[in-house]
């Protein structure tokens, strides 16, 4: 499994990629684009060295290259170029810095707009092999659809970069949205639109990209960012103009639109207006980089990466036929959950590996429990995770079987829990006090956007026949920030966790839990009467 584990913080990401970027080599390029394509969007989407069967028929000919690396991911596709270009460091910077730009910078665009142009007339026709025999694991959506960023990587430059700006910085390159076409050939190391009436291309070198991946590591943050991003520097009549990437990616990550639920790059203005010209100078990384919180964020998001590695094992080790043969799921349902897994950003991660890692930890043997994760949020994915025990007696396939049955019954059920809920993940584990070797999960998604008064009746029933969800569950809310405090303190976004179990430890323990809460509401009248 690919290295999921993020370094700690930014500080420590500085370190790492300047040791990779000063080591960096044409194959080592390849390498290093494939490892953090694979650690940030997960095998399952994302391919490096895609070919299209142009030029080859009949087993002749030879095909060409598309990309460097392709993510497909729902509808949206990045598209990557990855070109190593030495510069020239020998020539005077008036003569190195433009025949760098055109051979790095140019022909990066030029082949990521011919391969989007490739993706939209002949999706079909893309290969992961020279010899055109091996498709695409993931389709690639219809022309209607399709949302695509074309992400240019560029390395070589930064020992340059560094040296003309005396050391300062990392050697990643200046942002201006006003220098367009031509215009750089007379500005060292500073990017803006190099086809401006083309389709947006971001520009990032050594330096930046990794530091990206590195921070913005799921397919949900990265996307994001690179949508906002495009929005920004592509905006007509807005001057942008930022230090560093380093400076525009601090801003990101330290800003908050108006109602704290997504990352921006600026404030907000209280009318809503685009100021006219916004620079992000010099500082902002640096600040974050040193703030406590930032540093609290990311020893919070460890468990996260649990998240991940559950993803991976499906990928890995899952079983289709297992679902073919209990269930009606087929291979693009499953797909289509683990991709609704790996949607999720990293805070949300954070949140959901506890939700599942809790109820592994909280569990007895012999028990089984059904936990619900539910913000009460409109479109939001609902999941529920089921841990059942195996009894001595049965084998593991028929456990595996009555496993998945009761997966399906709380996944189909937890509709009357989250009445906004219209798209359902259920994931199913052994219970971690087992007597054998080995294990596995069950995954299963369940789709409905609307829903009857009688089939919601007929949900209650069944709930009612299994004896599921019931009135005993336990319930408790998350209040966590993105970037924690020093000390807890109620979030921008709780999450609502609700389980239940069969325990009769547990149910002994809330009872006498309730006698403690009555006797103490007793001590508190009593104390309440003498003051009066």
């Amino acid at each position: 499994m690919p290295e999921n584990i993020a370094p700690n913080t930014l500080a420590e990401m500085e370190r790492k990629l300047f040791d990779l970027a000063d080591a960096d080599g044409v194959n080592d390029s390849e390498r290093i684009l494939n490892s953090l394509c694979r650690r940030s969007f997960l095998r399952l989407w994302s391919q490096t060295n895609v070919y299209t069967d142009e030029g080859f028929k009949d087993g002749k000919g030879s095909t060409r290259e598309l990309c460097d690396a392709l993510v497909i991911f729902g509808n949206d596709v990045i598209v990557f170029s990855d070109k190593h270009i030495a510069f020239q460091a020998d020539k005077k910077l008036a003569i190195a810095w433009p025949r760098w730009y055109r051979r790095a910078i140019l022909e990066s665009c030029k082949q990521l707009h011919g391969a989007m142009s490739w993706l939209q007339r002949f999706p079909s026709r893309v290969y992961l092999d020279a010899k055109s025999t091996r498709s695409l694991p993931v389709v690639v959506p219809a022309k209607g659809a399709v949302n695509f960023h074309l992400v240019a990587v560029t390395r070589g430059s930064r020992q340059a970069a560094l040296a003309y700006n005396d050391g300062e910085g990392l050697g990643s390159f200046r942002l201006n949205s006003e220098v367009e076409s031509s215009q750089h050939l007379d500005t060292p190391f500073l990017v803006g639109l190099p086809e401006p009436e083309k389709h947006f291309v971001h520009v990032f070198d050594e330096v930046s990209i990794e530091l990206l991946l590195s921070e913005l590591d799921t397919a949900a943050d990265f996307l994001d960012y690179l949508k906002k991003r495009a929005a920004l520097l592509g905006r007509r009549g807005t001057h942008v103009s930022a230090y560093r990437e380093e400076e525009l990616l601090a801003a990101y990550l330290r800003t908050m639109d108006s109602d704290g639920q997504e990352h921006v790059f600026f404030e907000p203005q209280p009318d809503g207006a685009i100021p006219d010209a916004i620079l992000f100078d010099v500082g902002i990384y640096e600040a974050l980089k040193n703030d406590p919180g930032y540093t609290r964020k990311k020893n919070a998001d460890k468990v996260g990466y649990e998240w991940d590695k559950l993803i991976e094992r499906f990928v890995e080790y899952g079983d289709p036929g297992i679902h073919n043969k209990y269930g009606t799921q087929g291979t693009a349902e499953t797909e289509q959950g683990l991709r609704l897994m790996a949607a999720e950003t990293r805070f949300r991660r954070r949140q959901l590996a506890e939700t599942f890692i809790g109820a592994l930890q909280r569990i007895t043997p012999g028990d089984h429990l059904g936990r619900l994760a539910y913000a009460g949020v409109a479109g939001e994915t609902v999941y529920v995770f089921v841990v059942v025990a195996k009894r001595q007696d049965e084998s593991y396939a028929s456990y595996r079987e009555f496993r998945f049955a009761r997966l399906h019954a709380y996944v189909r059920t937890a509709k009357l829990l989250a009445p906004l809920g219209t798209v359902f993940v259920g994931v199913a584990f052994d219970n971690p006090h087992k007597d054998y070797q080995g294990g596995s999960e069950d995954l299963l998604v369940w789709t409905q956007e609307n829903w009857t008064d009688d089939e919601l009746a007929e949900l209650e029933a069944k709930r009612r026949e299994l004896g599921i969800w019931r009135k005993s569950m336990e319930t408790w809310h998350y209040h966590q920030d993105e970037f924690p405090q020093a000390t807890r303190h109620v979030g921008r976004q709780p999450m609502v966790s609700v389980g239940e179990h069969a325990s009769r430890q547990t149910q002994e323990k809330k009872k006498e839990t309730e006698k403690r809460i009555k006797k103490m509401k007793k001590a508190s009248k009593r104390r309440n009467r003498g003051k009066k």
